[in-house]
């Protein structure tokens, strides 16, 4: 859940931007959700259901006002990490970063959400990396955690080997080995070293290195960094 039109949340941890996203069904929370409610850090399988949505007849594949390389959800460049903006095109090596669109201006705008119009999700390529929680072997590494969190609130990888990263198994559904290299977006799996996953690219990559089906570890272990973002899920118990 992202507003459009505002700053994104970023320079912070995975432990407190999961912990912000458990506390938003708090009691007297400014957001309206009630306890019926669970709010959470989103997960990357999370992201992944989002991904094969844009890739179906509901989503932006379907959608007739685009064709061929537009297909692909258009990039926000946005440089002062504005949410809702598009670049009017997929990631490219272009430099002149800002809002060139806004989120409800026809097709140009409307073409960085995963089904091409108003009632989609955007800022799933560019804008931001986004943290999700995906994470290998428990490893805590700098997130902030001083346990890992319950397993229902994140995946954990077994391997480096997409193929085999889901206790020997594939993980299907997770959008890693099924999506790796959709329109040539870059992918790299968690490891030891960098335990956590970022999806999405930010506005100032280009080409592969942004987009939907992109995803890699976090060269930071899970710190906060200026260019880290994360997004809220909001589920019905």
């Amino acid at each position: 859940m992202i507003k459009p039109n505002v700053t994104s949340w970023r320079s912070i941890n995975v432990s407190n931007a999961f912990n912000v996203s458990l506390k938003m069904n708090d009691e007297g929370n400014r957001y309206g959700f009630n306890e019926t409610a669970d709010t959470h850090m989103m997960k990357n399988s999370e992201w992944a259901l989002v991904a094969y949505l844009s890739q179906s007849k509901y989503g932006k594949l379907g959608n007739t006002d685009f064709t061929g390389v537009n297909k692909e959800i258009y990039q926000n460049k946005s440089d002062q990490y504005i949410t809702g903006c598009s670049y009017g095109s997929p990631s490219n090596s272009n430099t002149d970063y800002g809002c060139q669109y806004q989120y409800n201006t026809d097709i140009n705008g409307t073409g960085a959400s995963a089904t091409g119009n108003i009632y989609g999700i955007y800022d799933m390529s560019g804008g931001t990396l986004e943290y999700t929680m995906a994470n290998y072997n428990d490893i805590i590494a700098d997130s902030g955690f001083t346990i890992i969190p319950e397993s229902k609130y994140y995946y954990k990888y077994t391997s480096i080997d997409v193929s085999l990263a889901c206790n020997g198994s594939a993980c299907l559904s997770h959008g890693l080995s099924e999506t790796s290299g959709w329109y040539n977006d870059y992918s790299n799996m968690l490891n030891e070293i960098h335990p956590w996953l970022l999806n999405g690219g930010w506005y100032g990559s280009y080409n592969f290195l942004s987009g939907l089906y992109y995803y890699s570890s976090a060269d930071d272990s899970g710190v906060s960094n200026s260019v880290y973002s994360f997004r809220l899920v909001a589920t019905i118990r």
